[in-house]
């Protein structure tokens, strides 16, 4: 009997305890694509290894009044930027848990682009994206990702996007502009 309660305890902490699960890397591109890119295009260019994330520091005070659609605790933030900080392993996509990516090596995104006017034209067909691999936080209700976007040599984008995870997919609540060219 006494280990019946011994193990009941256990488990009840176990279960107190339990973190939800972070969708796959590939489900959550899949699922916020959308809400960032253009929607429309049948399919994009994704290099094949992920980006490093920018968002290790932060200003709160600049996030919160520019770049937050939502209030987000200080707590969430940092919990966040800690992830990114830890998160040195790189990550190659898995072509076929993507659904409308096509992953492409450096190289190939490097021809993509040179047959693209130096200006870039913004066809679907001259775009290149490269994401860092989200960092979601122990409860899963965040994630932080950076998105690139490169159309030419003088033609390009790179943001760091805040997710709350909503009954009915994922909010974008934040996003911040690292660079464009």
């Amino acid at each position: 009997m006494r280990y019946g309660w011994f193990f009941l305890c256990v488990l009840l902490h176990r279960g107190a305890g339990a973190q939800a699960q972070s969708p796959s890397p590939e489900k959550f591109i899949n699922s916020i694509f959308p809400t960032v890119v253009d929607s429309t295009l049948p399919h994009y260019f994704l290099v094949a290894g992920t980006d490093t994330c920018r968002f290790v520091k932060y200003d709160y005070d600049e996030w919160a009044d520019h770049h937050l659609l939502e209030p987000v605790p200080i707590s969430i933030l940092n919990e966040l930027a800690e992830k990114v900080y830890h998160s040195g392993a790189r990550y190659l996509w898995k072509q076929d848990s993507l659904t409308k990516a096509i992953c492409v090596t450096r190289h190939q995104a490097d021809s993509i682009l040179y047959l693209n006017p130096p200006d870039g034209d913004g066809t679907p067909r001259h775009l290149i994206f490269s994401f860092s691999l989200p960092q979601f936080t122990d409860d899963g209700k965040y994630a932080v990702i950076d998105l690139n976007m490169v159309c030419g040599g003088r033609c390009g984008l790179g943001s760091t996007y805040i997710f709350r995870r909503t009954e009915s997919g994922w909010k974008m609540i934040g996003v911040y502009r690292n660079w464009s060219a």
